[in-house]
Parts: structure tokens; sequence; C-alpha cells
């Protein structure tokens, strides 16, 4: 395709902030849980002093799976449901596909792996959004979605 398909993409700043308020929230919720949890098994140990062992043993997978998880689970749904996280509702942006469309749960799952890529190589593939001509990162082009101003569409 010579020309751009794009004509009210999201500005790269715009994403940058929709992504970071979603990581916020995220991050937020997730210290809430744990937190919780911790309550639970400082309760525990008054019961069974060696719990804190287990609980040493387990926090780190258990937090690298929930922040894994709660990740995948947000941008997925959010995306498929709604077109926006909201972080994207609140810079009035939203996630589309190419076509105009609302993106599928498949195409919004893909969509997040894809955030995987382009976190990999240094955000390599996150940046790119500010140098494409469309204004596409990496999970943009391998979901064949594209990030665009909620107002104007």
């Amino acid at each position: 395709m010579s020309e751009s398909i794009i004509t009210n993409s999201a500005n790269f700043g715009t994403r940058v902030m929709a992504f970071a308020i979603d990581f916020v929230l995220l991050e937020i919720f997730h210290f809430f849980l744990f937190a919780l949890l911790a309550g639970k098994l400082i309760q525990a140990m008054y019961i069974e002093p060696l719990a804190i062992l287990t609980f040493l043993a387990l926090f780190p997978p258990v937090f690298l799976l929930s922040f894994f998880l709660l990740h995948m689970a947000y941008f997925t749904l959010f995306h498929a449901w709604l077109g926006q996280t909201i972080g994207k509702m609140l810079m009035g942006i939203r996630v589309e596909t190419n076509d105009n469309e609302l993106i599928s749960p498949a195409a919004s799952f893909l969509r997040w792996s894809g955030y995987i890529l382009s976190f990999a190589p240094l955000a390599v593939g996150f940046l790119w959004a500010a140098v494409d001509k469309d204004q596409c990162a990496w999970h943009d082009r391998l979901a064949q979605t594209r990030v665009v101003s909620a107002e104007m569409t």
C-alpha cells in the first residue's frame, strides 16, 4: 500500500499517556490485591509461624503471574468489548480494525500478545509508532489494528 490509510491516527504522546494511565490503574489494583494477600498471610503466621517461608517462596512467581494475567485480561477485554481501555477513554482515543470496526476478542488477544513482542527489544515496537507513517506500533501491525481519535470516527 503506497499511501497511508489512516487519517485520524492518535498521536504518539496521546498513546503514551493512555498507556501510562492504564498502567498506573492496573498497578494500584495489583498492589491492593497483594496487600490483601499479605494481610491474610500475616494472620496465618500467627497460627503457623513457618508460613512466612511459604510466602517468601511463592511471592515472586505469584506476583509475576498475576501481573501478566491481570494485564492480559484488562487489555484484551477492554479492547474487545469497548475498543478502549480506561486510559484511552480519558485520552479520547480507541482501537479499531483497519476497516474501522471494533476488534474481535481474538484480534484483541493477538494485539495484547503483540505487546510482548513490542516490549521485548527495549520497547522498540512501541516506540515504532512515533516514526511509522500510520503511527502504528508493531502490535497494531500484527493484529491489523490502529489507534484513532474517538471523537473523529
